[in-house]
């Protein structure tokens, strides 16, 4: 209001963000109560089993463990079934850990746990509970290294909604033969009533009809309120409805009223009229149900206890404003271990995850740069176009980590591109009554985006499918253009002009909660479970029938829930090497390659080895061969000359006998006879050879080049001591193009080479005298 100083305007839109998040608040809490069981409890008394009572504790954010609930004292109980149920909140976005304390309770008199012998404990957290409600868990001696009762103690909870939360009375009310109010001839009433809800000594309205003119036969319409704002879930409570006619002039006229319970209200049932201050007998007309019925809305709870299997989606922001890696400045900076990508990452994931059965999470980045590539707004975190699943947190942050070994940062900040990829992922998605796969897409940016019109576009088509967005804003930048994609001040429109089905973008910049650990996921996730229960609600969409299973224990069989236990979460697998992927626009090739190193030793019983000849970029100044399993024992100490490059393209070689040659120092001085010997089919390139090098075991600056085929290697050879070996040949096809013998051990000798020039074919020349 532009009639407002700022101070105020401030302090009125933070009232009404307070009001904004009680009421999402009070919209996505339920209650649950926790049934609790134990098996085969230990003796801690000396000639009679043990008198257990079990106690939880939840985790108090920055206040440590609170007594939330305990149950009975049962005595002389090894397996007890406590009927005692625990209640507490559940909340989707919260983390809620709980502990579990099994007593031997000596001492009934008092409550404190000091006297009591102490059996064993656990802890889970709330929403592990409700995922896997019913499995037996193991109790755990003080410390939580040793497993208590002999390693046969298990407690197990059942955890259920406590059903009155979401329980709906819909009701359509008629007067009949009420009274006449009004004086005239020709008079009659403007009947109307209220709803009032007892609390305590007073009475709360909670709802209030519409006023039916001139008649004394009303047929108001209908109404549907939940059993919390009837009764607060309490069934025996009473409710009182009262009936006056509207007067425009002065107080109105009370009709009567009368008084009932919840499980009184039913089809086609009369409540007579009274006026208690009057008298009691009269009756002053009836109210009528015509229409009454209860019924409970499936809540987010419902669908994950019927098997709902929950998957989270990873976006990447690789674009330059997040600074130099390498710098500790950047929002990717990794000196310290971690930064607001791996915090965000963490705090949302260690919530997410537990509804995740597979644990495998796609993760994608945009924004990015391949060495030797082009920008690309939506490639694998992992590298792994064909599977781009890492298993858990731990393994996305390991790839992660490892990204920025081929991925260069760069720009612009397109979401377009992952979005049209989730696209095609969540339709292969199913969600219908008897399967059901919800998606989360969690985007972390550090910036304003630079597509917006293909952004919401894309966001209209998302909003028909079964998935919630989440975009985090780490870093200072502008972000008022995601605060628009968030849609609580409009609704998105494309730019058809076709409105979003629903609010699924929900945006929150990090830097908010620089002083909150706990706000980031509070905030993120909390309209969640609202957006699913709008999506299943549009398509009407049943959550699947809860029915427990047997879950299989080492030591008894326990009826538990359907849903399977969750796989722990492990380490996702290493990328082959942590060397930068190839330049492809630098080399022309049109592959990945990796380098590889010839071993300093061979050993002569090693065996021979298949591999295809690999290549790197120029810059490294590593050249590729075949790999041979033979002892290379030679050693080159001057440098190899260059012959120009030949042109000519690799082609296929057929068999052939290749005539007598004697080879040089390194592979090409191992001193061969090859006779008849099978040459195999020589490997296709994309291009013409590049420039390439033998590999030996030590050379200084190598820069030999390669021409039609590695035997057509142009090199200047000088007087260099020599060490080499003669082998028997042995023909062996293989794939590559390499022709491998396997060697006999020699005496070396070392003779003086006479430095010569030598064309592409340098190994047909004979070999010195006395060689």
């Amino acid at each position: 209001r532009d009639d407002l100083p700022k101070r105020d305007f401030v302090l009125l839109c933070t009232y009404s963000e307070l009001l904004r998040r009680r009421e999402m608040d009070q919209k996505a809490k339920s209650s649950v109560e926790i049934k609790v069981s134990c098996r085969n409890l230990t003796s801690k008394d000396l000639f009679s089993k043990s008198d257990p009572v079990v106690i939880c504790y939840e985790n108090i954010r920055g206040h440590g463990w609170r007594e939330v609930g305990r149950t009975e004292l049962l005595w002389n109980k090894h397996n007890p079934d406590f009927k005692t149920k625990i209640k507490m909140p559940y909340y989707f976005e919260k983390q809620q850990d709980l502990k579990f304390e099994v007593w031997d309770w000596d001492n009934p008199k008092t409550k404190s746990t000091i006297g009591q012998d102490f059996i064993g404990y656990i802890e889970v957290s709330l929403a592990t509970a409700v995922v896997e409600t019913g499995m037996p868990r193991k109790l755990m001696k003080r410390g939580g290294r040793r497993i208590a009762c002999k390693g046969k103690g298990r407690l197990i909870l059942r955890v259920e909604e406590i059903k009155g939360d979401n329980e709906k009375l819909y009701m359509k009310l008629s007067g009949i033969k009420l009274p006449k109010m009004d004086f005239g001839f020709f008079a009659k009433s403007d009947p109307y009533f209220q709803v009032l809800r007892q609390e305590g000594k007073e009475w709360i309205k909670v709802y209030e009809s519409e006023v039916k003119k001139r008649t004394l036969d009303p047929r108001w319409n209908p109404v549907t309120l939940t059993l919390r704002q009837l009764c607060n879930g309490d069934r025996n409570r009473n409710i009182r409805f009262k009936v006056y006619d509207h007067d425009t002039v002065g107080s109105h006229d009370k009709i009567g009223e009368f008084q009932c319970r919840i499980d009184e209200l039913t089809k086609g049932k009369r409540f007579p009229l009274k006026r208690p201050k009057k008298k009691k007998d009269k009756t002053y007309g009836y109210i009528e149900l015509s229409e009454a019925l209860r019924y409970k809305d499936p809540t987010f709870l419902d669908y994950v206890r019927g098997g709902m299997d929950v998957s989270v989606m990873y976006a990447i922001d690789y674009t330059g404003s997040n600074g130099d890696p390498n710098h500790p400045r950047s929002l990717h900076y990794m000196g310290t271990g971690h930064n607001p990508y791996t915090d965000a990452i963490t705090k949302i994931n260690n919530i997410l995850s537990v509804y995740d059965k597979s644990q495998m999470i796609p993760a994608f980045g945009f924004g990015g740069k391949m060495r030797g590539g082009n920008v690309s707004h939506c490639f694998p975190v992992n590298g792994n176009p064909s599977k781009p699943e890492v298993k858990g947190t731990v393994g996305l942050l390991n790839a992660y980590r490892q990204s920025f070994q081929r991925v260069l940062l760069s720009g612009p900040t397109y979401f377009s591109g992952i979005l049209q990829m989730v696209n095609a992922i969540v339709s292969s998605k199913s969600f219908h009554a008897s399967k059901q796969e919800y998606t989360i897409l969690v985007i972390i940016t550090d910036g304003e985006i630079n597509d917006m019109r293909h952004t919401i576009d894309n966001f209209v088509l998302l909003s028909k499918m079964p998935i919630s967005v989440v975009i985090v804003g780490v870093g200072q930048a502008n972000f008022s253009k995601m605060e628009k994609l968030d849609g609580d001040d409009a609704v998105l429109t494309s730019s058809r002009g076709v409105k979003c089905e629903r609010d699924i973008v929900q945006f929150v910049p990090m830097r908010r909660f620089r002083n909150n650990p706990f706000g980031l996921t509070d905030e993120t996730l909390a309209e969640i479970p609202d957006q699913l229960l709008k999506y299943a609600k549009k398509y009407k969409i049943q959550p699947m029938a809860f029915h427990e299973r047997e879950w299989k224990d080492d030591v008894k069989t326990v009826i538990g829930s359907v849903m399977e236990p969750m796989s722990t979460m492990t380490i996702g697998p290493a990328p082959s090497s942590t060397y930068p992927a190839v330049d492809t626009k630098a080399t022309g090739y049109s592959q990945q390659t990796q380098p590889q190193y010839a071993q300093q030793t061979a050993y002569p019983q090693q065996q021979p080895q298949q591999q295809q000849p690999q290549y790197v970029q120029q810059q490294t100044q590593y050249v590729q061969q075949p790999q041979y399993a033979q002892q290379a024992s030679a050693v080159a100490t001057a440098p190899i000359a260059t012959a120009p490059i030949a042109t000519a393209p690799m082609a296929t070689a057929p068999a052939a006998t290749v005539p007598v040659a004697t080879q040089g120092a390194g592979w090409w001085q191992q001193g061969v006879q090859v006779q008849q010997t099978q040459v195999v089919q020589q490997p296709q390139y994309v291009q013409p050879a590049q420039q390439q090098q033998p590999i030996v075991t030590q050379v200084v600056q190598p820069q030999a080049q390669q021409g039609g085929g590695w035997w057509a290697q142009g090199a200047a050879t000088q007087q260099v001591p020599v060490q080499y070996n003669t082998a028997q040949p042995v023909t062996q096809p293989v794939q590559g193009g390499a022709i491998i013998v396997q060697t006999t051990t020699a005496q070396p000798q070392t003779v003086p080479v006479q430095p010569q020039n030598s064309g592409a074919a340098w190994w047909s020349q004979p070999p010195p005298p006395g060689a």
